[in-house]
C-alpha cells in the first residue's frame, strides 16, 4: 500500500459518490464500515449503501483541500478539509468539515473501513 494506491481509491470513491454510483461504493466499502457524518448520523456499509441507492444523499460537488495521507503498516489514513455541496433528502446542503478516511488491507483487497467527519468551527 502506497500513499498514491490511497489517493486513487479516494478519487474512485469521491467520483462514484457525485455518479450515485451505489455498487462502486459498496466494492470500495469493507463490510465493517462506520460512516460517520459531520451532522453526527453514523451510518454502516449496508445503510450508506441503501442511502445512495434511495437517493438520501445527492453530491453536487465535493472538494478536498490539504490532503494528507499516513501509511501505517496495512492501513492508510486520509486527512482533509472537505467541502461539499450536496442534497440532503431533497433539501440543498453545504458542508465544511474536516475528514478522515481509514483505508485498510483485508484479503489482499484495500477497502474504507471509516470514514469521520466534523463540522469546522464557525
Amino acid at each position: 500500500m502506497t500513499e498514491d494506491d490511497i489517493l486513487g481509491l479516494e478519487k474512485q470513491r469521491y467520483a462514484a459518490m457525485l455518479k450515485g454510483d451505489a455498487a462502486a461504493l459498496e466494492a470500495l466499502f469493507d463490510d465493517a464500515l462506520t460512516y460517520t457524518h459531520s451532522s453526527g448520523v453514523v451510518d454502516t456499509k449496508d445503510s450508506y449503501i441503501a442511502g445512495m441507492r434511495g437517493k438520501v444523499w445527492e453530491y453536487k460537488e465535493i472538494t478536498r483541500e490539504n490532503e494528507r495521507v499516513v501509511i501505517r503498516g496495512g492501513c492508510g489514513l486520509v486527512f482533509c478539509r472537505l467541502k461539499m455541496d450536496l442534497s440532503v433528502r431533497g433539501t440543498a446542503r453545504k458542508v465544511d468539515s474536516n475528514a478522515l478516511a481509514v483505508w485498510v488491507e483485508t484479503g489482499g483487497a484495500t477497502r474504507l473501513v471509516a470514514v469521520h467527519s466534523a463540522g469546522v468551527p464557525a
